[in-house]
């Protein structure tokens, strides 16, 4: 039996480590997070599907008409991401972009991170130049939309673009300077402007600390912090937010092109894409921020160990050998570190003309089963496509074993990334 094979031909013995459930996991306490991975790809990311994924708002705008699962094209991590469109001429969230409080548990305190990538040719706007990006967050009555912020009708903080892609965060508070909210632009530690760019992924993180109040008065410890790429971009200290018991209760998803008049509009059909959605209020589930979201990519021919596999030039994007599976195959892979017990999503890129192809992955010669996936038919041998799952992983050095339960089909290579 494999098992049996695998345990005969180890070279270094590896003691069993118990399985770690998701009680025992980093991934635990206020964390929350969406890789996009489950929706099947080609459908709009509506409410009910969000839902479904563990989050919820009591009102949407634009999910069910511009989002949309891109299995296709673009993905920061895993096969897919979510794509919002802000159409050619449209401003605002009821006509551009996607609109959603999606509900949190009550804090004084969170941190929300997602990857961002604008389309290559995305518009900025026509003649004036503004928009939201992405997540933000949010609590009370999310005082936005050029109201007076008074410290009972709640408080937003958003990402924005400016002129030229210019990246900013734009906040409501206590005593914004005009009609509406203020905002701060992002810079590198050099004190240059940060711009974000077109066709490439970046990561923001965004940090919301809400006002202590005392007999009534907002007291003037309110903090914002902006992370671009991990390092540290926005620091906003001495902000009023509330005289009243509201805390940050939403990561509030508000992205739309806008500005108030039509001269903000895209000149041209414009996309952004999100991927790994992260919020928590322990800055230690951010990974981003913590050294890293620690990942590694393994060559399919690279294996250290094998029972049956054969291997092939591959027609996949950069070339190189495939490996091939027969029901039963399977190739094992040595002295792998995991440098911390966490939630990671495991990437396979596959090519099947099968159906009901099951491929499996272990650690330790099988001592520690991680989950099996059902494969897609990706419409023939040489035709390539991403599927990934979520594992949990304990942390150590391990013998990672993958086996086709069903075979029939080929593996180019597959990637281990840490989700927080």
């Amino acid at each position: 039996m494999r098992r049996t094979v695998l345990v005969a031909l180890l070279l270094i013995a590896a003691a069993a480590v118990p399985a770690v459930t998701p009680a025992a996991s980093a991934a635990t306490s206020s964390l929350r997070y969406n890789t996009f991975e489950r929706p099947e790809r080609g459908t709009a990311y509506t409410l009910g599907a969000w839902a479904q994924d563990g989050w919820t708002a009591p009102w949407e705008q634009g999910m069910s008409t511009r989002t949309w699962i891109d299995g296709y094209n673009f993905s920061h991590t895993g096969g897919k991401s979510l794509r919002v469109f802000y159409p050619k001429g449209k401003i605002g969230p009821a006509d551009s972009g996607a609109q959603a409080p999606l509900q949190l548990t009550r804090g004084r305190e969170y941190y929300l991170s997602y990857w961002v990538r604008f389309s290559s040719d995305f518009s900025w706007g026509t003649t004036e130049f503004a928009g939201k990006v992405g997540l933000g967050l949010a609590g009370g009555g999310s005082c936005s939309g050029g109201q007076v912020c008074d410290g009972t009708n709640g408080f937003s903080s958003r990402m924005i673009w400016r002129s030229g892609g210019k990246a900013a965060i734009y906040y409501y508070h206590m005593g914004h300077a005009g009609q509406y909210g203020d905002f701060v632009d992002l810079t590198r530690p050099d004190g240059s402007l940060i711009y974000y760019p077109r066709g490439q992924w970046v990561n923001l993180v965004q940090r919301l600390r809400v006002n202590t109040v005392t007999a009534g008065s907002a007291n003037a410890d309110g903090e914002i912090d902006i992370w671009y790429n991990g390092v540290q971009a926005a620091s906003i200290r001495g902000l009023r937010f509330v005289t009243n018991a509201d805390q940050v209760d939403k990561a509030y998803f508000s992205s739309f092109a806008g500005g108030a008049t039509a001269s903000f509009a895209p000149a041209n059909d414009s996309w952004i894409w999100y991927d790994d959605l992260k919020v928590s209020n322990t800055r230690g589930d951010i990974c981003e921020l913590s050294g890293g979201c620690h990942t590694r990519t393994f060559q399919a021919e690279a294996y250290t160990l094998m029972n049956g596999v054969t291997t092939a030039a591959t027609s996949d994007t950069g070339g190189g050998q495939a490996t091939a599976f027969d029901t039963g195959d399977w190739i094992a892979f040595g002295n792998v570190n995991v440098p911390k017990p966490a939630r990671y999503l495991v990437e396979y890129r596959i090519a099947t003309a099968a159906s009901n192809a099951r491929l499996s992955l272990d650690i330790n010669a099988g001592a520690t089963p991680l989950g099996e996936v059902t494969l897609p038919n990706t419409g023939g041998t040489t035709q390539w496509r991403t599927v990934s799952r979520e594992v949990e992983v304990p942390a150590g050095t391990h013998q990672f074993g993958l086996y086709a339960s069903t075979g029939g089909f080929s593996l180019n290579w597959w990637k281990l990334t840490q989700i927080a």
